[in-house]
C-alpha cells in the first residue's frame, strides 16, 4: 500500500504542472539562442545593432535582398576576404573521413578484443582505457613537434587526421567491445561452424548487428571533429578548417558592419550537424538504437 500511494502521488496535478513547466523552461532556454540566430540572419546590420531581439521586417521591399546579401556574403565572402565555402567543404570532408576510419578501426579492434584470444589481451585493453583518463590537451606539447617536425606533416591533412584516429579509436574500442561482448556468442559460433572466416563474420554479421552503435559513434565523431577549434589551429597554417576561419570572419564582418553575415555564417555551419542528427534520429526514434545497445 505504501508503494501504491507513492506512485499515485506522482500523478497529482501539482506534480504534473511542475514537470511540464520544468521541461518547457528547459526547451525554451535551449531553443532561444537558435531562434535569435535565425532571426538576426534575416536582418540588416542596422536592425541588428538597434536590437538583436527585434523581428525582421518581412513585408519590406528590402527583406529578400537583405537575406540574400547576408547568406551570399557569408558563403562567398567579399573582395577583401574569402567566405566560408572552401573551409566549410574542407571541414565536412575531413570530419566524415575521420569519423569513417574511427568507426572502422574501432569495430575491428572491438571484434578482436571480444572474440579473439591472445596473450596480454586484458592488459592491452586496460592500457587503451588508461588513455581515456588523460585529457587530450596534456599530449599537445609532445604531439605538435612530433607531427610537425619528426613526421614532417605540419599543414597536411594526414598530419591532422593521424592524432584524431589514434585518439578516437580508444573511445570507439570501449564502446564496440562493450556492445559486442553483450551479443550471444552462439551466433558467431554458428557462423564459424558454417565455414565463415573472420572477415565474413565481421562484414556480414558483426557490422549489421552493430549498425545503431556504429551510427552513434559516427555521428559523435563527426560532431567532435567538425567543431574542433584547437587542433586545426595548431596544425594548419594555410589549410585551416571552418572553426578557426569562422573566428577570423566574425572579426572581419563585425568590423565591416556586416553582422547579418555573421549570423548567416552560424546558420550555414550548423547544416551538417542538423543533417547527421536527423538521419540518426530515424534509429533512435524507431527503437533500433535502444534494442541494439545492450550495455
Amino acid at each position: 500500500m505504501k508503494k501504491y500511494s507513492c506512485l499515485k502521488g506522482q500523478d497529482k496535478l501539482s506534480i504534473q504542472i511542475f514537470v511540464i513547466m520544468w521541461v518547457t523552461v528547459g526547451v525554451v532556454l535551449t531553443l532561444f539562442p537558435v531562434f535569435i540566430t535565425i532571426v538576426n540572419s534575416l536582418k540588416s546590420d542596422y536592425s541588428i545593432r538597434a536590437s538583436i531581439f527585434s523581428m525582421p521586417n518581412i513585408f519590406g521591399g528590402e527583406f529578400l535582398k537583405t537575406v540574400s546579401g547576408n547568406y551570399t556574403t557569408a558563403w562567398n565572402g567579399t573582395e577583401a576576404i574569402a567566405g566560408m565555402k572552401v573551409y566549410f567543404m574542407r571541414s565536412v570532408l575531413l570530419a566524415f573521413i575521420g569519423a569513417f576510419f574511427t568507426c572502422v578501426i574501432g569495430t575491428i579492434l572491438g571484434y578482436i578484443f571480444t572474440y579473439k584470444e591472445f596473450h596480454f589481451k586484458e592488459v592491452l585493453f586496460l592500457t587503451y582505457l588508461a588513455v581515456m583518463m588523460l585529457p587530450s590537451i596534456m599530449g599537445m606539447p609532445t604531439l605538435i613537434p612530433f607531427v610537425s617536425r619528426t613526421l614532417g606533416l605540419k599543414d597536411s591533412y594526414v598530419g591532422y587526421l593521424l592524432p584524431i584516429l589514434s585518439g578516437g579509436q580508444v573511445t570507439s574500442l570501449f564502446l564496440f567491445r562493450t556492445f559486442f561482448g553483450s551479443q550471444p556468442k552462439s551466433i558467431y559460433e554458428s557462423a564459424k561452424i558454417e565455414g565463415a572466416n573472420d572477415t565474413q563474420i565481421y562484414a556480414n554479421l558483426t557490422i549489421p548487428l552493430a549498425l545503431p552503435i556504429v551510427l552513434y559513434c559516427f555521428v559523435g565523431s563527426v560532431s567532435s571533429q567538425y567543431n574542433d577549434y584547437l587542433w586545426p589551429t595548431l596544425i594548419f597554417e594555410r589549410n585551416i578548417t571552418l572553426m578557426p576561419m569562422m573566428k577570423r570572419l566574425e572579426e572581419f564582418y563585425t568590423k565591416e558592419r556586416m553582422n547579418g553575415a555573421v549570423y548567416a555564417m552560424y546558420m550555414i555551419s550548423g547544416i551538417p550537424l542538423i543533417i547527421t542528427s536527423a538521419i540518426s534520429m530515424k534509429f533512435f526514434a524507431s527503437g533500433d538504437f535502444a534494442a541494439g545497445m545492450k550495455l
